[in-house]
């Protein structure tokens, strides 16, 4: 499986880029970035088709979020084509997609060698996809290289450890000091991001899990209208009550609302929350109440006469 997501709008480069497509390799973890100038359906099936399918072959899936891009006529016609099949993340929650964490580490390091001249985000991003590839992985250990080709790649630095002393003096210092500290800052970042991915998962997480018929309310994510005078941040955090429909796996979940029955979804564990009183309540307390009607009209009444 292959996953693929936009970083963007950024600044506009010196090159006249402003979006960064980012493709990752869910086995190896490894990555290819393509810069772009627009962010369009046609310009990512063309980097799918010219850069990743007719290179390294073609996947069983590629997982992307909810973008219009990506669920556009084109994307999906390139994906049938060349019998891949498309996947989406679970609306409201991009983080099933490992790009997003790609992503954060990315920004880091871009941040970290544009220093002030913002609009040079894409000048390094060569050996920046050199040190991500080359630097061994926590969760793997081993680099994406070997996973994916069968071997480490070789950098100037593996030349060095066969040959002489390196000196500041040699034309080489400046490129192998460079790619020494993104290695660096890929393993830094790398073992930061999943100590916080965890830390705030384990903070946040709950063992929820619904059942059927299970009422639950729906987190809202309204988005703001001028036109319509609606501001977002003063609307309603959660929205239902909804029942659970189907249980589509441990973490999602088909919906729809408890009143008409409309809006079938699917919804994410963490978007959910149990709505009291619960269906189990509700069915009590309705049962106690035809228990009592059904006492009330067996009761003989009092004969007040005429």
């Amino acid at each position: 499986m292959v996953g693929v997501d936009i970083m963007g709008p950024l600044l506009w480069s010196t090159q006249q880029n402003e979006y960064l497509l980012v493709f990752v390799d869910y086995y190896s973890r490894w990555v290819e970035f393509f810069p772009m100038r627009h962010a369009t359906a046609q310009n990512i099936a063309t980097i799918l088709r010219k850069e990743i399918l007719t290179r390294w072959g073609v996947p069983d899936f590629i997982l992307s979020d909810r973008g219009t891009q990506f669920v556009s006529s084109v994307f999906k016609e390139v994906c049938e084509k060349w019998r891949v099949t498309p996947k989406l993340t679970t609306a409201y929650h991009p983080q099933t997609n490992m790009t997003e964490r790609i992503n954060r580490t990315l920004k880091n390091m871009i941040a970290s060698y544009v220093d002030d001249n913002h609009n040079k985000w894409d000048q390094f991003l060569p050996e920046i996809r050199f040190a991500i590839n080359s630097a061994i992985q926590e969760t793997t250990g081993v680099t994406p290289a070997e996973l994916h080709l069968g071997r480490k790649l070789e950098g100037p630095m593996d030349k060095v450890l066969h040959g002489s002393n390196l000196t500041p003096d040699t034309t080489t210092y400046d490129v192998i000091s460079h790619i020494q500290q993104l290695q660096s800052q890929v393993k830094e970042s790398s073992r930061k991001a999943q100590h916080r991915q965890l830390r705030n998962y384990n903070k946040k997480r709950r063992d929820s899990t619904f059942k059927i018929k299970d009422r639950v309310w729906l987190r809202n994510f309204p988005q703001s209208s001028a036109q319509n005078k609606f501001s977002a941040k003063l609307a309603p955090k959660w929205k239902g009550p909804y029942r659970v429909l189907k249980s589509l796996g441990p973490v999602n979940y088909r919906i729809a609302l408890e009143s008409t029955g409309e809006d079938v979804r699917t919804a994410h564990v963490c978007n959910l929350k149990m709505c009291f009183p619960t269906a189990e309540q509700l069915e009590v307390q309705a049962n106690k109440r035809l228990k009592e009607i059904f006492q009330e009209t067996s009761d003989e009444e009092e004969f007040l006469g005429f």
